[in-house]
């Protein structure tokens, strides 16, 4: 779950009591404190659920994805570390992404 998660669904709770904005946002800052959103996301996200939005999951961004992290690199990560605890991070490393640029 991302970091925010917890707040957007504080957001959209006021925003279903019909709170305003503002009102939401003294809240957030009152509960939350210097971890609170800025006032400006909670703006845009109050934004979002007058517009009919129902998931507060982020939205997904364009670029090019992760090719680090998926599951058969962790596969191959766990086997590598399960095979000798030992191993230092150098060797780890190189048994799992210098055989690929060879």
């Amino acid at each position: 779950m991302c970091k925010h998660m917890d707040q957007r669904i504080c957001i959209k709770f006021c925003f279903k009591l019909g709170k305003t904005g503002t009102l939401t946002y003294e809240m957030m800052k009152t509960v939350f404190g210097d971890k609170a959103m800025s006032r400006a996301r909670v703006f845009e996200w109050f934004r979002r659920f007058k517009e009919g939005r129902q998931s507060m999951n982020s939205d997904r961004r364009s670029g090019r994805p992760s090719t680090s992290r998926n599951e058969d690199k962790i596969t191959q990560v766990k086997t590598v570390v399960h095979s000798d605890r030992r191993l230092r991070y150098t060797n780890t490393f190189g048994a799992l992404f210098l055989k690929n640029i060879i």
